[in-house]
C-alpha cells in the first residue's frame, strides 16, 4: 500500500506539516529536509490527495469554529486542552480554530455566537448545543448550506450532524444508580444537583439512574432535584435550601457544574459524615474530596478525547471527504474511587 503523509512524517521525524510543505514545494522548509522528505515519499510510493491538496492549498483559509459551554465550568478545561492539541497538529495545513466560549445555556446567546461564525467565513462547526428548537433548526439550515458539524460533551436530537462525541448520558446514570445502590447498601434518599433541564443528556442521565434505583434497589429513590446551571453559587445556595427541607435524605449526586459551591454548602451544616456523595468528572474539587473522604465515587467521560477527535472528525471531513463509520461516537465511561485516582 502507498505510503501516508502521517507514515512519512514519522520516517522523518518531521511534522505532517512540513511533509505537506515539502511536498508541494511550498516556502518554510530547509532544502535538505525538503529532499529527504521526497526521497522517503518515492520509495514508499506515496500518491498525493487531489482532494486535499486543492484544499490545502485553497487561497481562503479553511475555519473550523467552536463553540463551548466552558465559562466556570472547570470540567471544560482538559475538553478545551483537547482541542488546543488538535488545534497544533492542523495548524501546518493552514486550518484555522477559532474558539468561541460561553457561561451557561442561553440559546438566544449561542445562536448569536453561532451566526457570528458564519458571518465571519466558517467551513465546519463543533458545539455544544443547547436543547432548544432554534438550535436545532440553525445547525440543520448550515448542514443543508455545506457547513459540516460535530456535536460535542451534549447530543442533540434531530440535527443531521457528522457525529455526535461523548459520553452515552443514560447508561452514565445507570452506572450512578448502580454505584449509589451498593455504596448506600440500596437505601439512598437521594438528592441531585443538576445543571438545567433544557439539556437532554442530563435528563437522560437522571432517567437511567432513576431506572436503576427503581428495578434494582426499590428501597431507594430521588427525594428532590435542583438546577445549579453549572454555577457554584447558585448550587450553594439551591444545596442548601435542599438540605435544610430534606433532612431525610442520606446521599447527594452532582450531576454536572456546581460541585464546588454544593459541597460548601453540606460543610457549612457539619454533613460531611452522614451523606455519601457522588459526582461526575474529575476536576480538582472533585479529586481532593475524594482524596479527603468527602465524595465517593466520580465517573468519568474522557474530556479530552471529546474535544481532541471533534476537531479532528471535522478535519479529515473537510480535508479527504472522510466521515466517521458511525454518527455516534460514545466516550469511555471510567468509575474513579479514593485508591485509582
Amino acid at each position: 500500500m502507498p505510503g501516508s503523509i502521517k507514515e512519512i512524517a514519522r520516517i522523518a521525524n518531521v511534522s505532517r506539516g512540513t511533509v505537506d510543505r515539502a511536498l508541494n514545494d511550498r516556502p518554510g522548509v530547509n532544502k535538505e529536509v525538503a529532499k529527504r522528505v521526497k526521497e522517503i515519499a518515492n520509495a514508499m510510493g506515496y500518491r498525493p490527495n487531489v482532494v486535499a491538496k486543492a484544499l490545502a492549498t485553497h487561497r481562503k483559509p479553511t475555519v473550523i469554529g467552536v463553540i463551548i459551554n466552558s465559562e466556570g465550568n472547570p470540567f471544560f478545561d482538559d475538553v478545551l486542552a483537547g482541542i488546543d492539541a488538535a488545534k497544533q497538529e492542523i495548524f501546518d495545513f493552514g486550518v484555522n480554530v477559532v474558539v468561541k466560549k460561553m457561561k451557561g445555556y442561553d440559546p438566544k446567546q449561542q445562536l448569536s455566537l453561532i451566526r457570528s461564525l458564519v458571518e465571519d467565513g466558517l467551513d465546519a462547526l463543533a458545539i455544544t448545543p443547547v436543547s432548544n428548537p432554534s438550535i436545532r433548526d440553525e445547525l440543520n439550515g448550515l448542514i443543508a448550506a455545506g457547513i459540516r458539524i460535530v456535536c460535542f460533551n451534549l447530543d442533540l436530537a434531530d440535527v443531521n450532524y457528522l457525529a455526535y462525541i461523548g459520553c452515552d448520558y443514560y447508561k452514565s446514570g445507570e452506572t450512578l444508580g448502580g454505584m449509589i445502590g451498593f455504596v448506600t447498601g440500596g437505601k439512598a434518599l437521594l438528592g441531585v444537583i443538576a445543571c438545567t433541564n433544557n439539556l437532554e443528556g442530563h435528563r437522560k442521565r437522571i432517567e437511567g439512574c432513576r431506572s436503576v434505583l427503581a428495578s434494582e434497589y426499590p428501597e431507594s429513590r430521588i427525594v428532590d432535584i435542583i438546577e445549579a446551571e453549572d454555577n457554584d453559587e447558585i448550587a450553594y445556595e439551591k444545596t442548601l435550601k435542599m438540605l435544610l427541607e430534606h433532612p431525610e435524605m442520606n446521599a447527594l449526586c452532582f450531576n454536572a457544574g456546581g460541585t464546588s459551591g454544593g459541597l460548601r454548602a453540606v460543610r457549612e451544616l457539619g454533613l460531611e459524615k452522614k451523606f455519601k456523595i457522588f459526582t461526575f468528572d474529575m476536576t480538582p474539587v472533585v479529586i481532593e474530596s475524594i482524596r479527603n473522604g468527602i465524595v465517593q465515587s466520580t465517573i468519568c467521560q474522557q474530556p479530552f478525547e471529546q474535544g481532541y477527535q471533534s476537531i479532528k472528525i471535522l478535519f479529515d471531513a473537510l480535508m479527504n471527504n472522510q466521515v466517521p463509520k458511525t454518527n455516534h461516537i460514545y466516550t469511555e465511561l471510567n468509575v474513579k474511587i479514593r485508591y485509582n485516582i
